[in-house]
């Protein structure tokens, strides 16, 4: 608390300061000879309350007082005085002044005055700091948070506690009685996004040992809330940083960490050194299940993909696994079956709605992530099952080549495992209807593809071309390329860039 003594008599003035540091010698207690210099200390340190005498020079308590209801409203303003004068009591009321006393003062009575206004100044700097916080955080702004509170931020963490609905307000306070008896500053607010969120923000740390500290009291909110009922709650908590400017960061550190959550599937804390450990992965594996999931669920073999979606994710959620690699998984998982949802309304009448990304922090457990996608996998597979039955089984191969070209297609394995016929049957009634044979026409598309790459993107060595629209024999290509537009790819990218205007 910041306290302000106002009095132009030196052993009244050191008298007073001395009552309040023997009430609480963690005050910060300053000094003021008459009015003009309080005004001056008013713009400097913004005290909470200020305790002023009446007669003094230059400027005098009542005008003081004045300033104060003009200026610092929320200051509060309390006169001592050797006057018993009622023109001073009743200009003192018309200011707000919230005690006018008489001279010589009860210790007892200021110390009671001051821990009354203590606890009234805390809650109103704590939601003030609160507000500040909030609109720092997710403003930008520092226009709610004092010059003088910025200035006491020091070290910070954020700490993010996550917790059912039905223990949040028990949650909220046993962070508060138990914050407050490791000694730690903070405020709580909840999440502007996420409503089983409480944003706990701890400052005035000493970077050397704030995180020891922060752990501490955490980790007894972890121990402690089981006491409460069926209360699930876990942590997550960022590094301590000591530029206010890395807030953001800050407070994605923090929600990274909380969503190890998922991957442990237990009730703790989980720190941003935790988070930040090297977890490597194999990505190509994720990119070869996600092109098996595709091509199980366009070829009509909805369980097999379900299956293969929850064996996947039963094979690599554990503590090796990053959380970046969960959200890749996810997204791309996402964007797979926007593909297949595309293919459906290509085919249908109706549009179904395109997917939108996962936000792990709204998910409770791994097992939720694989019944959404199952549950659409299952959709999308009936509706593809009753497109194919409306769809002509030639236009449906027309349109799977056409999307599919870089791909392995064999006409053979498209006739036994997506329309179940005879291969010879299917060979013959796709040159009847196209007039070409299955190869042809793969081969076309192939072509016209590639002749497309080497037009757009210069930049494209021919050997690249080649395997991009599905070919392993980059001779064969050439051969295929020439047989089809009389040059070859190499003389179309020669021409193609001799074109090119040059510098002048």
């Amino acid at each position: 608390m910041r306290i302000l003594v106002v009095d132009d008599e030196y052993f009244s003035r050191k008298a007073l300061v001395q009552i309040v540091q023997d009430w609480n010698p963690q005050a910060h207690v300053y000094e003021a000879e008459d009015g003009q210099e309080a005004i001056e200390q008013l713009h400097n340190v913004n005290p909470h309350l200020v305790l002023s005498d009446i007669r003094m020079p230059i400027l005098d308590g009542i005008g003081l007082a004045a300033y104060i209801h003009e200026h610092h409203a929320d200051t509060i303003n309390i006169i001592i005085s050797g006057y018993d004068d009622f023109k001073y009591a009743q200009q003192a009321i018309r200011y707000k002044v919230e005690h006018y006393l008489l001279k010589p003062v009860d210790k007892e009575h200021i110390w009671s005055l001051l821990e009354q206004y203590r606890q009234q100044t805390e809650l109103s700097s704590e939601k003030r700091m609160g507000e500040g916080f909030a609109a720092l955080l997710y403003e930008g702004t520092t226009s709610k948070l004092d010059p003088v509170d910025m200035d006491d931020i020091g070290g910070y963490a954020i700490a993010i506690v996550r917790v059912n609905a039905d223990y949040k307000e028990p949650v909220k306070q046993l962070i508060k009685k138990t914050l407050s008896a490791c000694s730690l500053r903070f405020v709580t607010i909840v999440d502007r996004r996420y409503s089983d969120m409480f944003l706990v923000w701890m400052y005035g740390l000493n970077p050397d040992s704030a995180a020891a500290v922060n752990q501490e009291g955490l980790n007894r909110i972890l121990r402690d809330a089981p006491h409460l009922g069926e209360c699930h709650i876990c942590v997550g908590i960022s590094g301590v940083h000591t530029d206010i400017k890395e807030l953001t960061a800050c407070y994605k550190e923090a929600k990274s960490a909380l969503l190890y959550r998922l991957i442990s599937g237990d009730n703790r804390m989980y720190d941003a050194e935790y988070a930040a450990m090297n977890r490597s992965f194999n990505y190509g594996a994720i990119d070869e299940w996600i092109s098996g999931l595709y091509h199980k669920l366009v070829k009509y073999q909805t369980k097999e993909a379900v299956e293969a979606l929850s064996l996947f994710f039963a094979n690599v959620v554990g503590p090796t696994l990053s959380v970046n690699v969960l959200h890749d998984m996810c997204a791309k998982v996402t964007t797979m079956l926007n593909s297949v949802i595309e293919l459906t309304n290509a085919r249908s009448d109706t549009a179904e709605a395109y997917l939108e990304q996962i936000d792990l922090h709204e998910v409770d457990a791994i097992q939720d992530i694989i019944d959404e996608f199952t549950q659409v996998m299952i959709t999308l597979g009936d509706r593809l099952a009753q497109s194919r039955a409306k769809t002509d089984m030639i236009d449906d191969i027309q349109y799977y080549v056409q999307h599919h070209y870089q791909q392995d297609i064999v006409l053979e394995e498209l006739a036994k495992t997506m329309y179940y016929t005879d291969p010879t049957y299917l060979s013959r009634l796709f040159k009847k209807k196209t007039g070409m044979r299955f190869s042809q026409f793969l081969l076309s598309v192939r072509m016209h593809n590639a002749k497309a790459m080497l037009e757009n993107d210069t930049s494209l060595s021919i050997s690249e071309v080649s395997s991009a629209v599905g070919f392993n024999d980059y001779s064969y290509f050439i051969q295929m390329y020439k047989k089809c537009f009389g040059e070859t790819p190499g003389k179309y990218k020669s021409s193609n860039h001799s074109n090119k205007p040059t510098d002048s």
